[in-house]
């Protein structure tokens, strides 16, 4: 006999009777119990299932971090955008897996978000286990972890490089657009005064457009056996043969140009694909060291009047169709700005004849490299030795304000000087100017006087509202300190430098150098990371100058014409 039978045998048959039916009862509870959670856990496993089918379909990475900001889960999904297996990425700092550049991006944000002051998503550069980089929305969320004082990190990760690039081509698409319109419009309202100063503009903005260190103008004269550079945009340390190719004979780039009379456009990706006589020709057309080349016919109607082309030095280009395009565009719009210059100041019937509707005829088909087919030329056909173009420069302003003219000094250094009359070029030193004064009287070869004022101004500034971050050192640490990086308030920008104040205590000194990085708030919110030194700090604003290879972003030119 067990303990519990001694325990009832005396109990009365009433009392017996009450606790079998409490037992039984009891048993019917946990029976009912037992259903009911038998019910819930294939309840659970039905969700577990849709759940881990819905993760499996999912686009979306999901990334658990612990206080320490190391991987204690990772996603299916996860585990293939980071290019490692789970085994490798479980106990890894995600340091590991964000780029040099955003490691300061990372955590601003995640301060922020700890701190409740942040909950949109923000955009990262993210990086696979063998280094390739991408472009990613994060969603995070602090996580309570058991045990820890501080909360853990959920990120809910998606790939938005495609995006981001498609974006970024539509955003490219309406510069385009909105470049080609605006210098159509300049070049069709400007006065006459102001035509060659405008010309240079546009040909700045389609070197900035097409990748090109050098962008100019080309014409034809004294019965097409004579060219002249009338107008031309330079880089930044670029040279230029143009002072060689003022009033030069036609015949010795017999080769260079002989594709010009098929109305075609001539494009060379790569100058180490040409033959040695074919490099030979081009010697002394193009800008030294060039590494590719584009140049197109201009024409008013059937006339051919020169070329407009293009040179990249720095690094090689592929010119698109689009660029091409452009090119072409622009320089018709430059040849109806000229021939309307030169139509105003032409006697009532030549001017008739000039802007008479011309209808495009087939090129004639005679021996000469270029055939003279009738009196349109943009360039007075006068023979000028070069001996005769010399230019006299002196102190003086008119006594008709609207007759002073600009001119912008480039780089700091030079000023370019165009006639109206004749359109020879000629460019001023900074010590001319510093000697003579910013307004100045020019007397050409030709004998036109113009009345010139120097702008010293270097460049535009655009005054904008932008927040951003500067890194400094290396930015691939497992964690920053906090003296590495800072969030910065951009109030001007300009295509080679930025000016912005620091959040907090700056602790920023002339000639310190560090990286920024920063969104546009442009259709695409571009995203600018830019190499930079300090220049100035005044007060609370801090001047930086861009650096490195690609110290003159493109990006930052389209946005600076907006």
């Amino acid at each position: 006999m067990t303990r519990d039978d001694r325990s009832t045998e005396h109990l009365p048959s009433d009392l017996l009777q009450q606790k079998i039916a409490e037992l039984t009862r009891h048993q019917t509870e946990l029976k009912r119990v037992n259903q009911s959670l038998v019910g819930e856990r294939q309840a659970l496993k039905r969700k577990l299932t849709d759940c881990s089918r819905f993760l499996q379909a999912s686009t979306t990475g999901l990334i658990s971090l612990d206080k320490s900001g190391l991987i204690d889960g990772v996603s299916p999904r996860a585990v293939d955008m980071l290019g490692a297996d789970q085994a490798y990425l479980l106990r890894k700092p995600i340091s590991l897996f964000i780029a040099p550049e955003d490691q300061a991006v990372f955590f601003i944000n995640r301060s922020r978000i700890f701190a409740g002051a942040q909950k949109e998503p923000f955009e990262l550069q993210l990086k696979t286990k063998d280094g390739a980089v991408w472009s990613a929305r994060v969603n995070a969320q602090p996580v309570e972890t058991p045990n820890q004082n501080l909360p853990g990190m959920l990120l809910a990760v998606e790939d938005i490089t495609p995006y981001r690039q498609a974006l970024e081509n539509l955003q490219l698409k309406e510069y385009f657009v909105n470049l080609l319109f605006s210098i159509i419009d300049d070049l069709s309202i400007c006065s006459p005064a102001d035509i060659d100063e405008i010309i240079v503009y546009a040909l700045e903005k389609v070197g900035l457009v097409s990748g090109a260190d050098r962008v100019y103008v080309c014409l034809f004269h004294d019965r097409k056996t004579r060219l002249s550079i009338t107008h031309e945009w330079l880089s930044d340390g670029i040279g230029t043969p143009a002072p060689s190719l003022q009033n030069a004979r036609l015949d010795p780039f017999s080769r260079v140009l002989s594709q010009v009379k098929k109305s075609s456009t001539v494009t060379v990706a790569d100058m180490d694909t040409l033959t040695a006589m074919d490099v030979a020709a081009h010697e002394g057309f193009h800008s030294p060291g060039v590494k590719s080349f584009l140049f197109t016919p201009l024409f008013y109607g059937r006339y051919l009047l020169g070329i407009i082309g293009c040179d990249a030095v720095k690094q090689p280009v592929a010119w698109s169709s689009e660029t091409q395009n452009l090119v072409k565009c622009v320089g018709s719009t430059i040849v109806n700005a000229l021939i309307r210059r030169q139509a105003q100041k032409a006697p009532a019937k030549i001017r008739e004849t000039i802007l008479q509707f011309v209808t495009p005829g087939a090129q004639a088909a005679g021996d000469d490299l270029i055939d003279y087919e009738g009196p349109i030329e943009i360039i007075d056909s006068e023979v000028r030795a070069e001996d005769e173009a010399h230019w006299r420069f002196e102190e003086g302003e008119p006594d008709d304000p609207g007759m002073l003219s600009t001119a912008l000094l480039k780089d700091g250094k030079t000023a370019n000087i165009a006639c109206k009359h004749c359109n020879r070029q000629k460019l001023l030193d900074i010590s001319d100017i510093r000697s003579i004064g910013t307004r100045l009287k020019a007397t050409c070869a030709c004998g036109n006087e113009m009345y010139i004022k120097i702008e010293l101004r270097r460049e535009h500034r655009k005054r904008v509202n932008l927040d951003g971050v500067f890194i400094r050192g290396r930015g691939d640490r497992l964690a920053l300190k906090s003296d590495d990086w800072g969030r910065i308030q951009i109030d001007n920008l300009s295509r080679h430098g930025i000016g912005f104040k620091v959040v907090g205590k700056p602790d920023v000194h002339v000639n310190d150098q560090f990286r920024v990085k920063f969104t546009l708030d442009n259709t695409a919110g571009s995203v600018i990371q830019k190499a930079v030194v300090v220049r100035s700090v005044a007060e609370e604003t801090i001047g930086c100058q861009f650096v490195g290879e690609d110290a003159c972003d493109v990006t930052i030119g389209f946005y600076m014409m907006t």
